[in-house]
């Protein structure tokens, strides 16, 4: 349970927004085959979260063409990337409203916004017996143990990660392909109302986590997951403020075998 414990509590994330552009011909909403190329290759990148796709025109049409043109434009590179991404990603069309380049052809894109994410392990020993003696609540972790997933964060009403979550999620995996005699119950819970969620939202959550652990290597053997909606709040519901509500809402990792 060491490298689970460390991976935990000493991977920091280094995040920076980017952006990836590919440009089209006049009047084309699909890519030719060389900006496709360009694309393929892209999303190819390891650690990058894609956050919004925003389509552009050049000047030389109607106003309403030119915007539902750019809007064809972030949908026709949405449907290409959409499937490497589990996130909620916006499109965007600006038609021609935004500074046009003197070189019309640079008008006719697509930008894509991205973060890029680099996870760095501190591995100096005097970092980590600092951090150790800090930290003795989690030293000991056993069967039966439960460890909330912190800083993992959803967009509202559903079970796509916010990119700042992305970074908690690469570390459990991690974790779990570092221990692989690691089996855990990820357990889902709600906050703010009292009664049943008929959308089941806590459980719709721990299937995410589930299904991206499942999907980057992990067996279905280790894992399970199961919804408590808002049976086991850790404050009275309703709460008072918002700092309550978050800790009621949250995603929590029960150890079933270590």
């Amino acid at each position: 349970m060491r490298i689970f414990l460390l991976l935990f509590l000493f991977c920091q994330q280094l995040v920076a927004q980017e952006i990836f552009t590919v440009y089209f011909e006049t009047d084309k909403f699909e890519l030719t085959t060389v900006e496709k190329d360009k694309l393929h290759q892209f999303v190819q990148t390891e650690n990058i979260v894609v956050q919004k796709i925003v389509g552009f025109c050049d000047y030389r049409e109607r106003d309403t063409y030119n915007q539902i043109l750019s809007e064809k434009r972030a949908q026709f590179v949405y449907d290409l990337v959409k499937n490497k991404f589990s996130n909620t990603i916006v499109l965007e069309g600006k038609g021609e409203k935004f500074k046009q380049d003197n070189n019309l052809q640079k008008n006719r894109k697509v930008e894509i916004y991205y973060l890029k994410e680099i996870s760095q392990i501190d591995q100096k020993n005097t970092i980590l017996d600092k951090n150790i003696k800090q930290t003795t609540q989690y030293q000991n972790l056993k069967i039966g143990d439960k460890l909330v997933l912190r800083n993992l964060y959803f967009y509202n009403r559903s079970g796509d990660f916010l990119p700042k979550s992305i970074p908690v999620m690469k570390e459990l995996l991690e974790t779990m392909l570092a221990n692989p005699k690691l089996k855990i119950e990820i357990q889902g819970h709600i906050c703010c109302f009292i009664g049943q969620d008929t959308e089941d939202i806590a459980k719709v959550r721990a299937f995410s986590v589930y299904k991206y652990l499942k999907d980057n290597g992990v067996t279905k053997e280790r894992l399970r997951y199961k919804s408590f909606g808002n049976t086991q709040p850790i404050h009275k519901i309703p709460e008072i403020n918002d700092t309550q509500r978050n800790e009621n809402r949250r995603v929590e990792i029960l150890i079933l075998e270590n």
